[in-house]
């Protein structure tokens, strides 16, 4: 069975439904949520090959950190991509052993390098 599951953990709608839409055009398989606790629950129900996890919400600007580490608590092998802008907003430098995550990518990225670093994963 081929993996091309990915879930997106985004509060940002308009960003889920453009990544989605890239995603699924290069044959992934895309489900999201707007909020942390729904996507730990899909991760804990039916597990996706992925994750492109936001890392500001509107209830915590660094939700995001957490929810990383919380994800691999889980399952401690599915990659996590921490998905941000939070680089052009605040100007930090985060490095993904900093937040447990497999890749830190900054938004906007360019569609190739994002489908490149997935395949590297899954």
């Amino acid at each position: 069975m081929a993996k091309n599951n990915i879930l997106i953990i985004d509060d940002d709608e308009d960003i889920i439904e453009t990544v989605s839409i890239l995603l699924e055009h290069e044959g992934f398989t895309i489900s999201s949520s707007d909020n942390v606790e729904e996507g730990l629950e899909m991760i804990r129900n039916s597990p996706p090959d992925l994750v492109l996890l936001d890392i500001m919400f509107p209830e915590k600007k660094t939700r995001g950190f957490e929810a990383a580490a919380q994800i691999k608590e889980i399952n401690e092998k599915l990659p996590v991509f921490a998905f941000t802008a939070i680089n052009r907003e605040y100007s930090f430098d985060f490095s993904k052993e900093e937040i447990q995550a497999d890749e830190f990518i900054n938004k906007p990225v360019a569609t190739d390098k994002l489908v490149e670093l997935i395949r590297k994963y899954i």
